[in-house]
């Protein structure tokens, strides 16, 4: 049988059932033993009538007994009779012209009873009479015609009961499970009503006397807006970050570009162009690396080689000489000799890039951007140090996030998404990456990105 699609049909086939099962099986219990206890007590009569018979036999021998001359008719019609070697010698007026019992060999039993498959049926209990009457037997005669009609009212009023309460309980069932499913009708349609447009401020009202489930439904569903909200909001965020990113340097490419054209050019101001325009094409290049690296997540796979940490630094901070000369910044490089780890070159490469970056980036003319490589806590440690803003106290602990964009005075790179490349990295090469905290001397933010070394 195929099941309803609607949770209120499937509770109400389903309530009809059990009740059906609880009603079903105590009835056919009921009905089963009121048969059986009937033709029991329809037994124990009969045996009752022709045990008395067969006593005032064994005691007179007279065939003058007074139950041989009227019948019973209750709690069953019955009859007696006294036979002798198939000979009928008395019954009682109207007895029905039953067969008699074949005379067997050997000694027969004191008692016998045996049911006919007549119309009606009938039952009949032999008993042996003795004493002064040997060879006499008294046979009780009743009618199980009352039983069956008793066992079939029974039946029908069990029945009808049933196909009464079973249909009415199921529509109660129904009705009860569509009050108990209201408030989920309620908050589906809520649901409906939302704005596809935006989630913003969206909230599931709370049915008025919801149970618990129901609320804590609710509840959920408005955990996951605020969840979505903040994920949109982040994407949005995330989006006009990268969209500057990207901007920025085609923006400088293309001023670059135009004033270069507005007049001839000496061989050497047109190299010292291309040079500045391939700084920004790199630049540009880290971006659309960053993100690419975080829209692929887990799937991408480490090309891990031994990577000299202190000769990756010094290739950033020779990139980055140019930039910091025109914005008369100091690139100072300490690195300890012989530091190398196991990595994929280019990805370490973009953690320096992006720490050096941000680091120039936000630094004020004429201070010092400091990049330390040193051993440090059983690893290799990687330090930016600027003399910039630095961080707001209630960016900290997030401008490591994704698509997270830092107030004006927080340090946090491209809107968050160079730090977050930077973070990713490190973790994928089984380090860390941290904002140290402030120094109270100096302003300016300090990161630092630990790598275990490679051991010879």
């Amino acid at each position: 049988m195929k099941l309803p699609r609607t949770l209120v049909a499937r509770l109400a086939w389903w309530f009809a059932l059990s009740l059906l099962a609880l009603y079903g099986i105590p009835a056919a219990l009921v009905y089963v033993y009121a048969s059986v206890q009937a033709r029991q007590y329809a037994v124990l009569t009969l045996k009752t009538e022709a045990e008395s018979l067969a006593s005032y036999l064994a005691e007179t021998a007279l065939l003058d007994a007074p139950e041989l001359h009227r019948s019973e008719e209750a709690p069953i019609p019955m009859w007696l009779r006294v036979t002798r070697q198939g000979t009928v010698l008395a019954q009682t007026p109207g007895a029905p012209p039953l067969p008699l019992e074949p005379e067997r060999a050997g000694e027969p039993p004191v008692v016998e009873v045996r049911f006919l498959r007549s119309t009606p049926p009938y039952a009949v209990v032999r008993h042996q009479v003795g004493g002064r009457a040997p060879g006499l037997f008294v046979e009780a005669i009743g009618s199980l015609e009352p039983l069956l009609q008793t066992k079939h009212r029974l039946g029908a009023g069990l029945a009808l009961v049933g196909l009464v309460l079973i249909p009415v309980a199921a529509l109660g069932g129904r009705a009860l499970a569509q009050r108990a499913l209201r408030p989920i009708g309620d908050l589906v349609e809520a649901i409906r009503g939302l704005g596809s447009g935006s989630t913003g401020g969206c909230r599931l009202p709370l049915p008025p006397g919801a149970v618990e489930e129901v609320s804590v439904l609710a509840g959920a569903f408005n955990a996951l807006l605020g969840r979505l909200e903040d994920n949109v909001e982040r994407m949005r965020r995330f989006t006009a970050d990268a969209s500057h990113e990207i901007r920025n340097p085609l923006t400088v490419l293309h001023t670059g570009l135009e004033v270069a054209l507005r007049r001839e050019r000496t061989p050497a101001e047109y190299q010292d162009l291309l040079r500045e325009n391939l700084q920004e094409i790199d630049r540009l290049h880290a971006v659309i690396e960053g993100i690419l690296l975080l829209a692929r997540g887990n799937e991408l796979r480490l090309a891990r080689a031994p990577v000299d940490l202190g000769d990756l630094a010094g290739a950033t901070v020779a990139f980055f000489a140019g930039l910091a000369a025109e914005k008369n910044l100091r690139l100072d490089l300490r690195a300890d000799p012989e530091i190398t780890v196991s990595g994929d070159v280019a990805l370490l490469r973009l953690v320096a890039f992006n720490l050096l970056d941000n680091a120039v980036k936000h630094s004020p003319e004429g201070e010092t951007v400091t990049l330390d490589v040193q051993r440090e806590g059983g690893g290799a440690v990687l330090r930016v140090t600027d003399r910039g803003p630095g961080v707001r106290p209630e960016d900290r602990d997030r401008v490591f996030e994704r698509f997270y964009r830092g107030g004006p005075a927080s340090g946090s790179g491209a809107g968050g998404l160079g730090l977050s490349v930077v973070r990713w990295v490190a973790e994928a090469h089984g380090g860390t990456a941290r904002l140290l905290p402030p120094d109270p001397a100096h302003r300016g933010a300090a990161f630092e990105v630990w790598l275990p070394v490679l051991e010879w």
